[in-house]
């Protein structure tokens, strides 16, 4: 197995034709989100898919975790996410999901063995992922 952090239970997988969702983002959507917009609970975060044809989100290793969020805090050029919004108002993410979530991880302090990855996994997380968690969470 190799040393990376599965961060695969933060955004959701769902087919392109998926129905559910019709309202969650409005009528109009959004053209941009915040950091806020990517936690728990808020209406994007909601909305947010990973289309059911990507990879895991599970390629990055903990130091790559580690520095992106160093980037992402101080201010550093984050690449731009490029996401779909599909007539059920959901928001596919075609590329980015690892920097998403990345930075979802950091807010819900989920690298693969927190609050959504146990449910997601039916409280099976593996020794070694909660090791990289470990060396993946910054301070």
């Amino acid at each position: 197995m190799a040393d990376t952090v599965n961060l695969d239970a933060l955004i959701p997988r769902e087919d392109f034709l998926a129905v559910e969702g019709v309202d969650w983002a409005g009528s109009a959507g959004k053209a941009d989100a915040s950091r806020t917009d990517l936690t728990k609970g808020e209406s994007f975060c909601a909305t947010l898919r990973k289309p059911d044809f990507q990879r895991e989100t599970a390629a990055w290793t903990p130091e790559a975790v580690r520095d992106f969020i160093a980037g992402f805090v101080d201010g550093d050029l984050i690449p731009a996410a490029i996401c779909w919004q599909s007539p059920a108002r959901l928001t596919f993410v075609i590329d980015g999901a690892h920097r998403l979530s990345a930075v979802m991880a950091w807010l819900c302090d989920d690298y693969g063995d927190g609050e959504e990855s146990i449910k997601f996994y039916n409280n099976v997380i593996p020794d070694a992922q909660k090791d990289r968690r470990k060396d993946a969470r910054t301070n």
